[in-house]
Protein backbone atom coordinates (compact mmCIF):
# COMPACT_ATOMS: atom_id res chain seq x y z
CA UNK A 1 0.00 0.00 0.00
CA UNK A 2 1.65 3.31 -0.91
CA UNK A 3 -1.62 5.97 -1.06
CA UNK A 4 -3.18 7.14 1.87
CA UNK A 5 -6.38 5.67 3.47
CA UNK A 6 -9.22 8.21 3.93
CA UNK A 7 -8.50 7.68 7.75
CA UNK A 8 -4.78 8.05 7.36
CA UNK A 9 -5.24 11.25 4.99
CA UNK A 10 -7.57 13.21 7.61
CA UNK A 11 -4.83 13.03 9.98
CA UNK A 12 -2.15 14.32 7.65
CA UNK A 13 -4.85 16.92 6.94
CA UNK A 14 -5.94 17.72 10.13
CA UNK A 15 -5.50 21.41 11.57
CA UNK A 16 -2.31 22.97 13.16
CA UNK A 17 -3.57 21.79 16.48
CA UNK A 18 -3.10 19.03 19.19
CA UNK A 19 -4.40 15.63 17.71
CA UNK A 20 -5.13 12.75 19.63
CA UNK A 21 -4.92 9.50 16.71
CA UNK A 22 -5.59 6.02 18.36
CA UNK A 23 -4.33 3.50 15.95
CA UNK A 24 -4.73 -0.34 15.61
CA UNK A 25 -1.71 -2.60 15.20
CA UNK A 26 -1.06 -2.62 11.66
CA UNK A 27 -2.72 0.71 10.93
CA UNK A 28 0.00 2.38 9.08
CA UNK A 29 1.08 4.51 12.20
CA UNK A 30 4.52 5.36 10.91
CA UNK A 31 3.81 6.06 7.43
CA UNK A 32 0.90 8.49 8.72
CA UNK A 33 3.07 9.94 11.53
CA UNK A 34 5.61 10.79 9.29
CA UNK A 35 3.21 12.31 6.32
CA UNK A 36 1.78 14.28 9.16
CA UNK A 37 4.96 15.37 10.03
CA UNK A 38 5.77 16.62 6.42
CA UNK A 39 2.65 18.48 6.23
CA UNK A 40 3.17 20.22 9.21
CA UNK A 41 6.49 21.16 7.56
CA UNK A 42 4.67 22.35 4.66
CA UNK A 43 2.20 24.31 6.36
CA UNK A 44 4.53 26.18 8.55
CA UNK A 45 6.47 27.40 5.29
CA UNK A 46 9.73 29.57 6.72
CA UNK A 47 8.65 29.92 10.30
CA UNK A 48 11.28 29.90 12.62
CA UNK A 49 9.85 27.12 14.80
CA UNK A 50 10.72 23.58 14.30
CA UNK A 51 8.72 20.52 14.70
CA UNK A 52 10.13 17.59 16.73
CA UNK A 53 8.74 13.64 15.62
CA UNK A 54 9.74 11.45 18.54
CA UNK A 55 9.30 7.69 19.95
CA UNK A 56 10.65 5.57 22.04
CA UNK A 57 12.99 3.00 20.35
CA UNK A 58 16.13 4.17 17.93
CA UNK A 59 14.68 1.46 15.29
CA UNK A 60 11.76 3.54 15.18
CA UNK A 61 13.61 6.97 14.99
CA UNK A 62 15.84 5.39 11.99
CA UNK A 63 12.31 4.36 10.22
CA UNK A 64 11.39 8.25 10.37
CA UNK A 65 14.23 9.67 9.54
CA UNK A 66 14.55 7.64 6.11
CA UNK A 67 10.78 7.93 5.42
CA UNK A 68 11.14 12.29 6.04
CA UNK A 69 14.83 12.02 3.94
CA UNK A 70 12.49 10.80 0.87
CA UNK A 71 9.36 12.60 1.64
CA UNK A 72 11.28 16.16 2.18
CA UNK A 73 12.58 16.12 -1.30
CA UNK A 74 8.90 17.70 -1.68
CA UNK A 75 9.09 20.82 0.32
CA UNK A 76 10.37 23.89 -1.10
CA UNK A 77 14.44 24.24 -1.01
CA UNK A 78 14.98 26.49 2.17
CA UNK A 79 15.92 25.98 6.31
CA UNK A 80 12.31 25.16 6.86
CA UNK A 81 12.71 21.84 5.17
CA UNK A 82 15.59 21.23 7.70
CA UNK A 83 13.46 22.28 10.85
CA UNK A 84 12.75 19.19 11.87
CA UNK A 85 13.95 17.20 14.79
CA UNK A 86 13.25 13.36 14.83
CA UNK A 87 15.17 11.38 18.25
CA UNK A 88 13.45 9.39 20.88
CA UNK A 89 11.70 11.06 23.67
CA UNK A 90 14.64 10.23 26.40
CA UNK A 91 16.94 11.72 23.67
CA UNK A 92 14.98 14.75 23.15
CA UNK A 93 15.00 15.18 26.76
CA UNK A 94 19.04 14.16 26.98
CA UNK A 95 20.04 16.88 24.39
CA UNK A 96 17.34 19.94 24.82
CA UNK A 97 17.75 20.22 28.74
CA UNK A 98 19.69 17.51 30.87
CA UNK A 99 23.15 18.33 29.35
CA UNK A 100 23.27 22.06 28.54
CA UNK A 101 21.04 23.43 31.33
CA UNK A 102 20.08 20.72 33.98
CA UNK A 103 23.32 20.80 35.88
CA UNK A 104 22.41 24.68 37.61
CA UNK A 105 19.50 23.41 38.94
CA UNK A 106 21.71 20.22 40.14
CA UNK A 107 23.78 22.81 41.94
CA UNK A 108 26.70 21.02 39.86
CA UNK A 109 30.40 22.09 39.08
CA UNK A 110 29.82 20.08 35.51
CA UNK A 111 27.89 19.20 32.96
CA UNK A 112 25.05 16.34 33.98
CA UNK A 113 26.19 12.63 32.92
CA UNK A 114 24.43 9.20 33.19
CA UNK A 115 26.15 6.59 35.25
CA UNK A 116 24.71 3.02 34.44
CA UNK A 117 25.65 1.45 38.23
CA UNK A 118 29.15 0.01 37.44
CA UNK A 119 30.78 3.52 38.78
CA UNK A 120 32.58 2.97 41.77
CA UNK A 121 31.81 5.75 43.46
CA UNK A 122 28.40 4.95 43.68
CA UNK A 123 28.89 3.01 46.73
CA UNK A 124 28.74 5.84 47.93
CA UNK A 125 25.16 6.79 47.49
CA UNK A 126 22.95 4.26 49.08
CA UNK A 127 19.48 4.35 51.07
CA UNK A 128 17.97 1.94 53.81
CA UNK A 129 15.48 -0.13 53.64
CA UNK A 130 14.26 -2.83 56.20
CA UNK A 131 16.27 -5.40 55.18
CA UNK A 132 19.46 -4.03 53.55
CA UNK A 133 21.00 -0.86 51.74
CA UNK A 134 20.24 -0.28 48.14
CA UNK A 135 22.26 1.55 45.48
CA UNK A 136 20.90 4.70 44.19
CA UNK A 137 20.26 2.95 40.92
CA UNK A 138 17.58 1.43 42.05
CA UNK A 139 15.44 4.39 43.09
CA UNK A 140 12.72 5.05 40.93
CA UNK A 141 10.16 8.46 40.95
CA UNK A 142 6.73 8.37 39.86
CA UNK A 143 4.32 11.30 39.93
CA UNK A 144 0.82 10.47 41.34
CA UNK A 145 -1.97 13.34 41.08
CA UNK A 146 1.06 15.52 40.18
CA UNK A 147 2.79 14.82 43.55
CA UNK A 148 6.07 12.93 43.21
CA UNK A 149 6.42 9.35 44.91
CA UNK A 150 10.17 7.87 45.32
CA UNK A 151 9.88 4.14 45.43
CA UNK A 152 12.08 1.21 44.78
CA UNK A 153 11.11 -2.80 44.25
CA UNK A 154 12.26 -5.74 46.12
CA UNK A 155 11.08 -9.30 45.45
CA UNK A 156 8.32 -7.93 42.56
CA UNK A 157 6.89 -5.83 45.14
CA UNK A 158 7.08 -2.24 44.77
CA UNK A 159 7.88 -0.46 48.35
CA UNK A 160 7.50 3.76 48.42
CA UNK A 161 10.71 5.34 49.94
CA UNK A 162 10.48 8.63 52.05
CA UNK A 163 10.30 11.63 50.12
CA UNK A 164 13.07 14.02 52.18
CA UNK A 165 15.28 10.72 52.23
CA UNK A 166 15.14 10.15 48.42
CA UNK A 167 15.21 13.90 47.27
CA UNK A 168 18.50 14.60 50.10
CA UNK A 169 20.05 11.56 48.36
CA UNK A 170 19.46 12.65 44.89
CA UNK A 171 20.77 15.77 46.06
CA UNK A 172 23.95 14.61 46.78
CA UNK A 173 24.47 12.66 43.71
CA UNK A 174 23.19 15.58 41.47
CA UNK A 175 26.01 17.67 43.39
CA UNK A 176 28.61 15.58 41.28
CA UNK A 177 27.06 16.21 37.67
CA UNK A 178 25.20 12.26 37.66
CA UNK A 179 21.96 11.10 37.04
CA UNK A 180 19.75 7.28 36.24
CA UNK A 181 17.97 7.43 33.70
CA UNK A 182 15.04 7.57 35.86
CA UNK A 183 16.51 10.27 37.71
CA UNK A 184 17.33 11.99 34.23
CA UNK A 185 14.02 12.63 33.61
CA UNK A 186 13.24 13.91 37.27
CA UNK A 187 15.92 16.74 36.69
CA UNK A 188 14.75 17.62 33.87
CA UNK A 189 11.31 18.26 35.13
CA UNK A 190 12.50 20.00 37.88
CA UNK A 191 14.78 22.36 35.59
CA UNK A 192 12.25 23.42 33.46
CA UNK A 193 9.85 23.45 36.48
CA UNK A 194 11.85 25.92 38.58
CA UNK A 195 13.73 27.62 35.44
CA UNK A 196 10.09 29.16 33.44
CA UNK A 197 12.68 30.86 31.17
CA UNK A 198 14.16 27.77 29.98
CA UNK A 199 10.69 26.64 29.79
CA UNK A 200 9.61 29.13 27.48
CA UNK A 201 12.07 29.47 25.10
CA UNK A 202 11.89 25.44 24.83
CA UNK A 203 8.43 25.64 23.96
CA UNK A 204 8.83 28.88 21.41
CA UNK A 205 11.69 26.69 19.57
CA UNK A 206 9.18 23.57 19.37
CA UNK A 207 6.10 24.54 19.14
CA UNK A 208 4.65 21.28 17.54
CA UNK A 209 5.69 17.90 18.98
CA UNK A 210 4.30 14.41 17.67
CA UNK A 211 4.88 11.55 19.56
CA UNK A 212 4.66 8.07 18.35
CA UNK A 213 3.75 4.98 20.46
CA UNK A 214 2.52 7.44 22.89
CA UNK A 215 1.28 4.74 25.17
CA UNK A 216 4.45 4.42 26.40
CA UNK A 217 4.36 7.42 27.90
CA UNK A 218 5.13 6.92 31.55
CA UNK A 219 4.21 9.07 34.30
CA UNK A 220 7.54 11.33 34.39
CA UNK A 221 7.74 11.96 30.75
CA UNK A 222 4.06 12.83 31.03
CA UNK A 223 4.56 15.44 34.21
CA UNK A 224 7.31 17.07 31.49
CA UNK A 225 4.75 17.16 28.67
CA UNK A 226 2.18 18.80 30.69
CA UNK A 227 5.02 22.03 31.60
CA UNK A 228 5.58 22.21 27.50
CA UNK A 229 2.15 22.12 27.04
CA UNK A 230 1.55 24.48 29.47
CA UNK A 231 3.89 26.71 28.12
CA UNK A 232 2.40 26.78 24.55
CA UNK A 233 3.59 23.39 22.86
CA UNK A 234 0.80 22.24 20.32
CA UNK A 235 1.36 18.48 21.37
CA UNK A 236 0.03 15.26 19.31
CA UNK A 237 0.22 12.08 20.38
CA UNK A 238 -0.18 8.34 17.83
CA UNK A 239 -0.79 4.78 19.59
CA UNK A 240 -2.77 2.08 20.88
CA UNK A 241 -3.47 1.93 24.13
CA UNK A 242 -3.43 -2.01 23.79
CA UNK A 243 -0.13 -2.52 22.61
CA UNK A 244 1.94 -0.84 25.86
CA UNK A 245 4.82 -2.52 27.02
CA UNK A 246 5.90 -0.45 29.49
CA UNK A 247 2.89 -0.62 32.18
CA UNK A 248 5.59 -2.18 34.64
CA UNK A 249 7.11 1.71 34.47
CA UNK A 250 4.13 3.60 35.20
CA UNK A 251 3.05 3.68 31.63
CA UNK A 252 -0.45 2.58 31.35
CA UNK A 253 -1.89 4.28 28.59
CA UNK A 254 -4.28 6.51 30.75
CA UNK A 255 -2.46 9.85 29.12
CA UNK A 256 -3.41 8.83 25.31
CA UNK A 257 -6.76 7.48 26.28
CA UNK A 258 -7.60 10.66 28.18
CA UNK A 259 -5.88 12.83 25.70
CA UNK A 260 -9.02 13.76 23.62
CA UNK A 261 -11.05 14.86 26.32
CA UNK A 262 -8.90 17.99 27.05
CA UNK A 263 -10.51 21.39 25.26
CA UNK A 264 -8.84 22.03 22.16
CA UNK A 265 -7.40 18.50 21.36
CA UNK A 266 -8.58 16.66 17.77
CA UNK A 267 -9.58 12.92 18.20
CA UNK A 268 -8.67 10.80 15.06
CA UNK A 269 -8.65 6.82 15.08
CA UNK A 270 -6.98 4.27 12.80
CA UNK A 271 -9.06 1.67 12.20
CA UNK A 272 -7.66 -0.32 8.97
CA UNK A 273 -5.50 -2.92 9.92
CA UNK A 274 -3.34 -4.24 6.86
CA UNK A 275 -1.33 -6.78 8.76
CA UNK A 276 -3.81 -8.90 10.10
CA UNK A 277 -5.69 -11.55 8.66
CA UNK A 278 -9.69 -11.08 9.65
CA UNK A 279 -9.84 -13.95 12.07
CA UNK A 280 -6.97 -12.35 13.96
CA UNK A 281 -8.31 -9.04 13.79
CA UNK A 282 -11.56 -10.30 14.99
CA UNK A 283 -10.08 -12.31 18.11
CA UNK A 284 -8.30 -8.74 19.17
CA UNK A 285 -11.36 -7.03 18.79
CA UNK A 286 -13.15 -9.51 21.26
CA UNK A 287 -10.14 -8.75 23.95
CA UNK A 288 -9.62 -5.66 23.44
CA UNK A 289 -13.42 -4.24 22.67
CA UNK A 290 -12.53 -2.38 19.61
CA UNK A 291 -14.25 -2.39 15.91
CA UNK A 292 -11.11 -2.32 14.05
CA UNK A 293 -11.45 -3.37 10.42
CA UNK A 294 -9.01 -6.34 8.67
CA UNK A 295 -7.65 -4.94 4.90
CA UNK A 296 -5.91 -8.37 3.93
CA UNK A 297 -8.61 -11.57 3.10
CA UNK A 298 -8.65 -14.50 4.61
CA UNK A 299 -5.97 -17.40 3.10
CA UNK A 300 -6.54 -19.61 1.37
CA UNK A 301 -4.47 -22.31 3.76
CA UNK A 302 -4.82 -22.20 7.47
CA UNK A 303 -1.97 -20.73 9.44
CA UNK A 304 -1.54 -19.00 13.10
CA UNK A 305 -0.36 -19.85 16.07
CA UNK A 306 -0.77 -23.19 18.49
CA UNK A 307 -0.06 -22.84 22.16
CA UNK A 308 0.88 -26.01 23.50
CA UNK A 309 1.81 -26.71 27.35
CA UNK A 310 4.48 -29.83 28.42
CA UNK A 311 6.24 -30.50 31.57
CA UNK A 312 9.80 -29.93 31.70
CA UNK A 313 10.85 -33.77 31.55
CA UNK A 314 7.96 -34.73 28.75
CA UNK A 315 9.70 -32.52 25.78
CA UNK A 316 9.77 -35.13 23.28
CA UNK A 317 5.95 -35.37 23.73
CA UNK A 318 5.52 -31.68 22.54
CA UNK A 319 6.80 -32.15 18.84
CA UNK A 320 4.27 -35.03 18.92
CA UNK A 321 1.48 -32.96 19.92
CA UNK A 322 2.34 -30.31 17.43
CA UNK A 323 2.36 -32.81 14.92
CA UNK A 324 -0.79 -33.89 16.01
CA UNK A 325 -2.00 -30.06 16.37
CA UNK A 326 -1.14 -29.58 12.78
CA UNK A 327 -2.61 -33.00 11.60
CA UNK A 328 -5.71 -32.15 12.77
CA UNK A 329 -5.79 -28.94 11.82
CA UNK A 330 -4.69 -29.69 7.97
CA UNK A 331 -1.86 -27.72 8.38
CA UNK A 332 1.30 -28.10 5.85
CA UNK A 333 4.13 -29.50 8.41
CA UNK A 334 6.98 -28.80 6.09
CA UNK A 335 5.61 -25.18 6.33
CA UNK A 336 5.45 -25.34 10.24
CA UNK A 337 8.13 -24.89 13.27
CA UNK A 338 8.43 -24.66 17.07
CA UNK A 339 9.37 -21.22 18.39
CA UNK A 340 11.24 -21.65 21.59
CA UNK A 341 11.98 -18.23 23.98
CA UNK A 342 15.63 -19.97 24.78
CA UNK A 343 18.41 -21.32 22.74
CA UNK A 344 19.08 -24.38 24.66
CA UNK A 345 15.51 -25.84 24.45
CA UNK A 346 16.08 -25.23 20.77
CA UNK A 347 18.84 -27.11 20.34
CA UNK A 348 17.58 -29.89 22.62
CA UNK A 349 14.22 -30.36 20.58
CA UNK A 350 16.58 -30.26 17.14
CA UNK A 351 18.72 -32.76 19.00
CA UNK A 352 21.93 -31.22 19.17
CA UNK A 353 22.09 -30.20 22.74
CA UNK A 354 24.79 -32.75 23.58
CA UNK A 355 28.17 -32.75 22.08
CA UNK A 356 28.70 -35.17 19.25
CA UNK A 357 32.03 -36.67 19.89
CA UNK A 358 35.70 -35.91 18.21
CA UNK A 359 37.14 -37.51 14.97
CA UNK A 360 35.27 -40.68 13.49
CA UNK A 361 33.19 -41.02 16.08
CA UNK A 362 31.55 -37.39 15.98
CA UNK A 363 30.89 -37.83 12.37
CA UNK A 364 29.27 -41.55 12.92
CA UNK A 365 27.43 -39.44 15.62
CA UNK A 366 26.29 -36.20 13.48
CA UNK A 367 25.31 -38.35 10.85
CA UNK A 368 23.47 -40.50 12.90
CA UNK A 369 21.11 -37.29 14.38
CA UNK A 370 21.36 -36.08 10.65
CA UNK A 371 18.95 -39.61 9.71
CA UNK A 372 17.19 -40.25 12.54
CA UNK A 373 16.15 -36.60 13.99
CA UNK A 374 16.05 -34.09 11.07
CA UNK A 375 15.59 -37.24 8.19
CA UNK A 376 18.20 -35.93 6.37
CA UNK A 377 19.69 -39.09 4.43
CA UNK A 378 22.53 -36.99 1.94
CA UNK A 379 23.66 -34.22 3.76
CA UNK A 380 27.96 -35.64 3.99
CA UNK A 381 29.48 -35.12 7.26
Amino acid sequence: MTTLTAEQQAVVDAPMAALCVIACAGSGKTKTAVQRLVQMRRNLGDARGRVALLSFSNVAVDTFRRAYDVLAADLPLGAGRERVDIDTLDGFITTHILRPHAHRTMKAARAAYLVTGDESFLEGFKFKTPTFPMSITELCIAFFEGQECFYYQHNNDFEVLESATARALIGCLGRTGAYTHDLGRYWAYRTLKERPELLAVLARRYPYILIDEAQDIGSVHQAILELLIGAGTCVTLIGDPNQGIYEFAGADGSFLTEYHQRVGVLPYSLKRNFRSVPTIVGVANGLCGRDDVAERTAPSTLHGAFFIGYKRNEQAKLLTAFQSSLASAGADIKRSAVLCRGRSLAQQLRGDETPAGQGVVKLFASAAVLRDHKKDFRTLV
